[in-house]
């Protein structure tokens, strides 16, 4: 039988959670709108309805939520990648080339990446940090890119880290095209593109 303080636990549990995503939802918006120098912790609470000491207590720092928050459009993608990629690469162009399509359209997502990497050249420490995230991009796309290598029986001229550090330059850089000038980058180029560059660095076994 439950104790009488599971259920209170439990809730404390869902509603510091909920919080949680509450400020990385605030902090998106703030973010967006002001930029990470211009944007404060206090603004961000106050969007997210919470006390400063609140934000403190999920985030040590501005620094620190404007991380989580990329680490939570990491997590997300890098989900919606694998689930695209369980039957291999042919069977997940589409999705693939949408997921391109879809960053590239989110005003959110566009004005977040450019923050991130404006402040990032300013900020040596930022820098750093936003270079270990891009890391952790790279990581998680590493044992996808080795499954599609061995799906398709070959080894590549290039190896599987340096294949991945591609490919996510790839989308990233088809997802600002896409931005900047919508018809440089045609629904299906990520895709034939990705298509191109495997069928190219493959090598039969």
């Amino acid at each position: 039988m439950s104790s009488p303080d599971a259920p209170r636990s439990g809730s404390r549990a869902e509603a510091k959670e909920r919080t949680h995503a509450g400020l990385l939802d605030a902090a998106a918006t703030v973010f967006a709108e002001k930029g990470y120098g211009a944007a404060s912790v206090g603004e961000i609470a106050r969007t997210a309805g919470v006390s400063v000491g609140a934000l403190y207590a999920h985030f040590p720092s501005k620094q620190d939520l404007f991380l989580a928050l990329m680490d939570r459009r990491r997590v997300a993608e890098m989900g919606a990648a694998r689930d695209h990629l369980a039957d291999g690469l042919p069977s997940a162009l589409e999705a693939l080339d949408r997921q391109v399509a879809d960053t590239a359209d989110d005003e959110r997502a566009a004005l977040l990446g450019a923050e991130a990497w404006l402040y990032a050249v300013r900020d040596p420490a930022f820098g750093a940090d936003l270079a270990a995230h891009q890391e952790r991009l790279r990581a998680d796309l590493l044992p996808l890119i080795r499954t599609e290598r061995d799906r398709r029986g070959v080894t590549w001229t290039l190896r599987d880290e340096e294949v991945a550090a591609v490919v996510l330059g790839l989308f990233t850089g088809l997802v600002q095209h896409r931005r900047l000038a919508r018809d440089t980058v045609p629904a299906d180029l990520y895709g034939r593109a990705l298509l191109a560059l495997l069928d190219g660095l493959a090598v039969r076994d």
